[in-house]
């Protein structure tokens, strides 16, 4: 999958391309189409919650990754992918971790006391510094580490090429306070999801130079890094990546020797769960993989509801759908409750289709926000396509004698893409439609793909935050060009923005009361649907099938994951 991400505390969201409490859910009936049970409350996970005590000391905890990573910068923008986040968490400072409700705690293994706020006459954050806390390479942990990651990742240095710019770009100054452990942090517009930075960081010493910063964690990780466990190695060949735990940490230590990373195609991890070979799998909407699971002795599947969802991303830079116009008439030809229904129904999920880009079902906030674009109505669509000039000639419509054709890319060993996109095919066609889908290699998906623009329509997930506005304003950013003259996109993937829709996101990140900024953050969201910059379709089960004796892991939804504590029950 590559998985995009907002997730966890992290500055933007990850993607996933394919594919949080103690019992396993029941399983349901591989018949249900049309009724379900709703999503768990935000504030339900089920991850086997057990104290350090009653774990084995050691042990190997294999996780499976749906490929390798690009880069292991998240902060970079071709780092920006679940499985690198996933890997480099273990590793990384966080300033906050958060709990099953998505409320922020901050983090006493890199925090000396809780971060002081002052909002008169600026937004003023001040955070001392933990002085136990140190990189491996025994260089301290200081102010300075907070600055260049604020000064990479700002925006301001086109030489940097950023997944994201939220909260950072709205930061005026960082600088030493009474000590190198002090860092005064001053914004010069409020910004009130400050909580979300530095969730992870990276090195001073790795951040100073823009070429390190793109291409210095390619590959592998480096060994600069200050958590519970560090870099051992890395396989390219076998797609794997080790790390162990780390013996200059200063936390409680990690219950596990170590973390092996495997990448496996989505859809061969429940036999390799079976097997033996793995510790859990990500099942998502995969339905052959949730049925194949339940039959799974040794294991069973914990579900939540985090903020993590599936959509179309539409290309407007394509020649077939730069066209606002076009692109609104075949959002109305694609039925996106039928593909709730689909894919989520045999999972025993109502099939709800979610009709909001930022706030999931079971978040505060959240309302539908389509308006007419997306309203199945096949007549209205076929009618839209006329008036731009797309004309019915036999099965395919066609302009200047070219047909509307899409192409659809779509990662190998992806069943939900598959048939999310076998869908949109069908749908369309009744719309005089064509549609091509282009199944390329999962490891090229995203690289080779989606980030350089080489598709017309393309389907994954987000992967969110506990920040639901700060952490979207990346995906829908207005496209600008960088200091290579190329098209600085960071995650807007659909290459579709506005200036207007750029001051919704400030004017609702600026918004220090939750309601207000609720009411800003759905205006945007209104700005998105009637672009069409994407498709909302429904929000991704988290149901994740863990082998029983795994602990203090498992389907998290909005917390984080506290790697020390991942063990097996003794």
């Amino acid at each position: 999958m590559r998985t995009l991400r907002s997730a966890k505390a992290l500055l933007a969201p990850i993607v996933v391309a394919t594919l949080l409490g103690s019992a396993a859910c029941s399983g349901a009936s591989s018949t249900s189409t049309d009724q379900g049970a709703p999503p768990p409350k935000a504030s339900e996970n089920q991850i086997n919650p057990k104290s350090r005590d009653l774990l084995k000391d050691g042990g190997t905890f294999t996780w499976a990754t749906s490929g390798f990573p690009a880069n292991f910068n998240y902060y970079e923008l071709d780092g920006t992918d679940i499985d690198a986040s996933n890997v480099m968490l273990s590793m990384l400072p966080q300033l906050y971790t958060y709990e099953a409700d998505a409320s922020p705690v901050w983090n006493k293994n890199y925090l000396a006391s809780e971060p002081v706020l002052t909002t008169d006459p600026k937004q003023v954050v001040t955070f001392e510094l933990n002085p136990k806390a140190a990189w491996d390479d025994g260089t301290p942990i200081t102010w300075e580490d907070l600055y260049w990651q604020w000064k990479s990742t700002s925006g301001t240095d086109k030489a940097y090429n950023i997944s994201a710019s939220n909260g950072y770009e709205n930061i005026e100054s960082i600088v030493k306070g009474k000590d190198d452990r002090e860092a005064i942090v001053t914004f010069k517009t409020k910004f009130a999801d400050w909580k979300s930075l530095f969730v992870p960081f990276y090195p001073a010493s790795t951040n100073k130079d823009a070429k390190v910063f793109n291409e210095g964690w390619a590959k592998q990780p480096l060994t600069t890094t200050a958590g519970p466990f560090k870099f051992a190695s890395v396989d390219a060949t076998a797609k794997t990546i080790t790390v162990v735990r780390n013996d200059k940490w200063w936390g409680d230590p990690a219950k596990l020797d170590k973390i092996v990373y495997r990448a496996i195609e989505p859809d061969a991890q429940v036999d390799a769960l079976a097997n033996g070979e793995i510790d859990f799998v990500d099942i998502g909407s995969n339905v052959d993989s949730y049925q194949r699971a339940l039959k799974i002795s040794t294991a069973e599947i914990r579900q939540a509801a985090g903020p993590n969802f599936r959509h179309l991303t539409i290309n407007g830079t394509s020649a077939t759908l730069s066209d606002v116009k076009v692109r609104q008439a075949i959002a109305e030809a694609i039925d996106r409750t039928a593909i709730a229904k689909a894919l989520l129904g045999p999972l025993g999920i109502t099939p709800s289709a979610l009709n909001n880009h930022i706030f999931m079902s079971n978040q505060a906030g959240y309302q539908d926000n389509t308006g007419d674009v997306g309203k199945y109505d096949l007549e209205k669509a076929k009618a839209g396509l006329d008036a731009a000039g797309w004309k019915l000639n036999g099965d395919v419509r066609q302009k200047d004698g070219k047909n509307l054709e899409i192409n659809f890319v779509i990662p190998t060993g992806a069943k939900a893409s598959q048939q999310e996109s076998q869908l949109v095919q069908n749908m369309l066609a009744l719309a005089g439609v064509k549609v091509k889908i282009n199944s390329v290699p999962i490891d090229d998906f995203f690289d080779k793909y989606v980030t350089p623009g080489n598709f017309d329509m393309t389907v994954f997930a987000w992967i969110g935050t506990q920040f639901p506005v700060s952490s979207s304003k990346s995906i829908y950013v207005n496209p600008v060009k960088n200091a290579k003259g190329e098209l600085d996109i960071q995650q807007n993937y659909a290459r579709v923005g506005s200036a207007e829709l750029d001051k919704s996101f400030d004017d609702a990140t600026a918004e220090l009361d939750p309601a207000k900024a609720a009411t800003l953050a759905n205006q945007a969201d209104a700005q998105i649907w009637q672009e069409v910059h994407s498709l909302a379709l429904y929000q991704r089960p988290e149901l994740i099938a863990t082998k029983k004796d795994l602990a203090n892991f498992g389907a998290k939804g909005f917390a984080s994951v506290a790697y020390e504590n991942i063990g097996f029950v003794k």
